[in-house]
């Protein structure tokens, strides 16, 4: 047990592993140990200012539609020239819209609507709010009390909320500086990622203002700098840098003492906290914890039935490509009966059949699998592993039943979801959606009405109408992306609304396939 404190060597050692190169060299009077640290952990570092947005020609203030309702994989590159603000890993114009879309909307309107936007929605609205986030656009209107890169801090933070962490330390990685809050992001992602190492790396001698100190003292430990830790945390504590769970957890990590009886966990469970209990041999189960600390179970170092629940959860929420879902369900045969082992085994199963060439055998194991994966609200997943292999066998009536859904939820081979249209009045209607005909009349059910409605040429509401005018796109998008996930629900008010959201601010390819998955999938809450 290392029983240092905070005396003058052991102060020293700390000090010396966090004090910035030249701090001796610095003009005016010295100042004293204690001052510098107590003033570099307690004041901010000054805002960096950003500089004025490049000039926008006519054609990056147009808002053009999107060519195809799927969206193609982008090549993600860090974008040169830009701002904390404009930071993106590709560029408005490839998920059609203008470069311009927040318009004359200031930053906190912005922050705010999408700290509103709900968690649960349909796949496709999921896919373009990562495309949204994760996209480079003219910065918004800002006023002195918005600190530079509020914005990018608030996309990332909603990325991390999807469970989308690589793509939120793309954005960390991406941005031209980065500050105390970045930085603390991009600690946390690669604590829940198994990547702490470079993590601390990226942490030596960061000091940061009111934060961090959790972070910091971790990091020392990791490198072997036991001592100048323990010195750390009593001087964080002294200073009341540290939340006091945080401060009696990391204590035990110093000390390593072996309590008989261990505290229960902190009822607040943080990335660092996670870790540090793991480290203690007491791991948490993250099932009940927000879907980003999934990715702990998907380090290879969980059992095969926890990292199947992560891997689910994360495509669920479509921060997790479907292929690593289901090949962690063709790692091995089954465990047990009942829930995620009968979709484990469907998986190989129709595997099998496929492999087989027995198109009835194919038939009869789809028609068994498929409302499995309904059940979880995992069909859109389903579709696209499969929708390629299936397309052209000729299956039995209910099986193609399913295939002609399978491949609209896919976006893939639309003549031949055509082809295998039921013969009704709703299937004509999803089938119109899906080739961007004109919409049919249809009497039913009341949901095809409401995005009938969604998709008519009346005029705008003047509210609507109004933003348009000023610029606001970008609220006009988020606005729309908050009435699909009610929609999802069954408001078929809002599947109206947001439908003629997204059309009004170009995105009728995307409306379309939103409105495909509004009839076919069931989401209540």
């Amino acid at each position: 047990m290392i029983c240092a404190r905070a005396s003058g060597p052991a102060l020293a050692v700390f000090l010396a592993l966090v004090a910035p190169a030249g701090l001796a060299d610095s003009v005016g009077a010295p100042q004293s140990a204690i001052e510098w640290l107590e003033r570099a952990l307690r004041e901010p570092p000054p805002p960096a200012v950003a500089p004025s947005p490049p000039p926008q020609d006519a054609e990056d203030r147009a808002a053009p539609r999107l060519p195809d309702a799927h969206f193609e994989p982008i090549a993600v590159t860090p974008l040169s020239g830009a701002t904390l603000e404009t930071t993106g890993l590709f560029t408005a114009a490839q998920i059609g819209l203008p470069r311009d879309l927040w318009g004359p909307t200031s930053v906190a309107d912005i922050i705010a609507a999408i700290k509103a936007l709900p968690s649960d929605t349909l796949p496709s609205a999921a896919r373009l709010s990562l495309r949204l986030f994760m996209a480079e656009f003219a910065p918004p209107v800002t006023d002195a009390r918005t600190p530079d890169g509020a914005l990018l801090l608030a996309r990332i933070d909603r990325l991390i909320a999807m469970g989308a962490l690589e793509q939120a330390s793309q954005l960390i990685e991406a941005a031209p500086g980065t500050d105390a809050s970045l930085r603390l992001r991009g600690f946390d992602i690669a604590l829940l990622m198994g990547e702490e190492d470079r993590a601390c790396e990226t942490m030596v001698g960061q000091i940061t203002a009111t934060e961090g100190q959790g972070a910091q003292i971790f990091c020392m430990a990791r490198r072997g700098n036991w001592r100048a830790a323990y010195s750390g945390l009593a001087v964080a504590q002294q200073l009341g840098l540290l939340p006091a769970a945080e401060a009696a957890l990391l204590t035990r990590f110093l000390e390593e003492e072996e309590n008989e009886f261990s505290p229960p966990p902190p009822q607040t469970i943080t990335p660092l906290g996670l870790r540090i209990l793991e480290a203690l041999g007491e791991p948490v189960s993250t099932t009940s914890l927000p879907v980003a600390y999934a990715h702990v179970d998907l380090r290879g170092i969980s059992g095969w039935r926890a990292q199947l629940d992560a891997a689910e959860r994360l495509t669920r929420s479509m921060a997790l490509q479907p292929n690593r879902l289901f090949g962690l369900y063709t790692e091995r045969r089954a465990a047990a009966s009942g829930g995620l082992w009968e979709r484990v085994r469907a998986v190989q199963s129709l595997e099998r059949a496929r492999a087989s060439g027995d198109t009835e055998l194919v038939s009869e194991t789809l028609i068994r699998a498929y409302p499995l994966f309904q059940a979880v609200e995992l069909e859109s997943a389903f579709a696209e592993i499969h929708a390629e292999s299936l397309a052209d066998l000729e299956l039995n009536s209910e099986a193609s039943r399913i295939l002609w859904e399978i491949l609209l939820l896919a976006q893939d081979r639309v003549d031949r979801a055509v082809a295998l249209t039921p013969d009704t009045s709703l299937g004509r209607f999803i089938a119109a959606l899906a080739s961007g005909a004109p919409l049919p009349e249809t009497t039913s059910p009341a949901t095809a009405n409401a995005i009938a409605l969604g998709f008519s040429d009346d005029d705008l509401p003047a509210s609507l109408q109004d933003q348009l005018d000023r610029g606001a796109f970008g609220m006009v998008l988020l606005q729309a992306l908050d009435q699909i996930a009610l929609a999802a629900a069954g408001d078929l008010q809002a599947a109206t609304q947001g439908l003629r959201q997204l059309r009004a601010v170009g995105l009728d390819a995307v409306a379309r396939q939103i409105a495909i998955e509004i009839l076919l999938l069931e989401r209540r809450g």
